[in-house]
């Protein structure tokens, strides 16, 4: 949790503090809660420009938790992967979220013998991987299309990963040249955050209203930089 709250709210990869939750993870001889930890590096690592280190870490704890824990742990570890190699343009990606979506369906909806930290990954976060992996490969339409089927069923109570999932819908319109409707997203996601403190959905935002200047005379798009100009001088 130290590690990862590093990085939702700093956005930094702290390394040392991932090892030590290994460390003890190994100290307890517990292989798959390793590979729980293995999973979260990844996406601090991709997200701060070390999209290869987060596919040899995923690869580590697929190769760690094979045969040893349930198909919905695999399928969560396929699709860090899939994430890890879409920030590298890797085509490969989809056969992994293809593949995690096959061991997800065979699981069903819950399982007895799923360890109690994976309850939280389902179709749902499945599908904004897919999402993501689309607008990382440069298909925003397939994007925003599977962002949207994911919103639909995604629990309300989620608001971190809605924001965040907002925030590259947002991107996904941009792509498209569709200005309007991106502000108007991005100030959805906007009213998400207003409670949290995440930077992983803040600052997309606030990267991309920054370098909406060709469009910067739109009142959209003069509301949406004012309001976050605003937010960060809060």
């Amino acid at each position: 949790m130290h590690a990862w709250a590093n990085f939702d709210i700093h956005d930094k990869c702290t390394d040392n503090v991932f090892h030590a939750a290994l460390r003890s993870a190994h100290a307890s001889n517990d292989t798959v809660l390793g590979s729980h930890i293995l999973a979260f590096w990844p996406i601090a690592a991709y997200n701060t420009g070390r999209a290869e280190d987060a596919e040899v870490v995923t690869d580590a704890a697929l190769s760690a938790a094979r045969g040893r824990t349930t198909p919905r742990v695999e399928a969560m570890l396929l699709s860090r992967r899939a994430r890890g190699r879409a920030h590298q343009n890797n085509p490969a990606a989809v056969t992994d979220l293809d593949r995690a979506a096959e061991l997800l369906e065979a699981t069903g909806h819950s399982s007895g013998e799923d360890p109690e930290w994976v309850y939280w990954f389902d179709d749902c976060e499945l599908l904004g991987a897919r999402a993501s992996t689309h607008l990382d490969l440069g298909q925003p339409a397939q994007a925003e299309d599977t962002f949207v089927q994911a919103a639909a069923r995604f629990p309300t109570g989620r608001v971190r990963t809605q924001a965040l999932f907002l925030a590259r819908r947002t991107d996904a319109q941009w792509r498209q040249n569709d200005p309007e409707r991106a502000c108007a997203t991005a100030h959805r996601a906007l009213n998400l955050t207003e409670g949290i403190s995440s930077h992983r959905a803040t600052g997309p935002l606030r990267d991309l209203a920054a370098n909406m200047d060709e469009h910067a005379g739109l009142p959209a798009v003069r509301n949406l930089r004012e309001r976050i100009a605003i937010a960060q001088s809060g």
